[in-house]
């Protein structure tokens, strides 16, 4: 959990540094891949390139239609807007970091091309 709140803490530090440019949401889809092997390993999970490109490519599609539209039409609304964009940002990358650890805490993952590390 405080792996979650650290990612997200860093989420809204980004999105109210770059709040007034437009399209520099894609600084936090990078931080919501990073968020999601740290929290892999942390589990003792692997994760192989195929499996981060498909999070990769999943997650550019999802934060596009979800987080990315609201975050853009919100930098034209000056102040206000700007605002708005660190809590969209913070409550997106907190929920999807919960998500991502209910996904590697269950002993199920194995069998989903996620094997255990033995080192």
């Amino acid at each position: 959990m405080k792996l979650i709140l650290i990612y997200s803490l860093i989420a809204g530090v980004i999105s109210a540094l770059t709040a007034p440019i437009p399209g520099t949401s894609l600084l936090l889809t990078a931080l919501e891949v990073y968020m999601i092997v740290h929290i892999s390993k942390v589990h003792e999970a692997r994760l192989g390139l195929k499996e981060i490109g498909y999070s990769a490519v999943a997650l550019y599609g999802l934060s596009t239609v979800l987080k990315d539209a609201a975050l853009e039409i919100l930098t034209f609304v000056p102040v206000i807007g700007w605002g708005a964009e660190v809590v969209v940002s913070v409550l997106f990358v907190f929920f999807l970091g919960m998500l991502a650890n209910l996904y590697f805490s269950k002993p199920s993952q194995k069998g989903r091309g996620l094997e255990k590390q033995t080192d």
